[in-house]
C-alpha cells in the first residue's frame, strides 16, 4: 500500500469523522467492517465496527464533551499503516463512567494505529488515557 494514501485516508479520518466536524463522512474513510482493538490493560477486546456505529460513537462524544476540538500530536505512516497520536479539549457535558456533567474543562490523550487497505481504515488499534480522564473526572466531582 502506498504511504500517501495511507496518509490522506487517516489524516481524513481525523480531521474530518473523528473531530466531531462531520461524523456522517465516517463511511469515506471506514470499511464496511472495522475491527476495532480497544487496548485497556483491565478488559482489552475487539469490536466491530462500521462507519453508521462510529458516527454515532463520535455523536457520543459530542454529547459527552461538548463541541470540542482535536489537535492531531503525531502521525508517522509506513505503507498500510498509520500510528495517530491527538489531544482532545472539551468540557464535561455529560454523564461518564457516573460522574455526572460539570461544565469543566476535560483533556484527553489518546493514540491508535491503523491499517488501511484499498483506501478504507479496515483496522485500528486504540489505547486512550483512561486513567488521567478519571482523574480529571474525580478532581470536577470534589469543585
Amino acid at each position: 500500500m502506498n504511504s500517501d494514501i495511507t496518509r490522506q485516508v487517516v489524516l481524513g479520518f481525523l480531521r474530518e469523522v473523528r473531530s466531531g466536524r462531520n461524523p456522517d463522512a465516517a463511511g469515506i474513510y471506514l470499511a464496511e467492517q472495522v475491527a476495532a482493538h480497544q487496548l485497556e490493560s483491565e478488559n482489552p477486546r475487539v469490536l466491530a465496527r462500521s462507519p453508521a456505529n462510529y458516527a454515532d460513537h463520535v455523536r457520543e462524544f459530542r454529547q459527552l464533551f461538548g463541541e470540542f476540538t482535536l489537535r492531531i500530536d503525531e502521525l508517522l505512516v509506513n505503507g498500510d499503516r498509520a500510528y495517530a497520536r491527538w489531544t482532545q479539549f472539551g468540557h464535561h457535558t455529560g454523564q461518564i463512567d457516573g460522574y455526572p456533567a460539570s461544565g469543566r474543562p476535560l483533556t484527553l490523550i489518546d493514540s491508535a494505529c491503523y491499517r488501511v487497505a484499498d483506501g478504507k481504515i479496515v483496522e485500528y488499534w486504540i489505547q486512550a488515557d483512561r486513567c488521567g480522564l478519571h482523574r480529571q473526572l474525580a478532581w470536577t466531582e470534589q469543585g
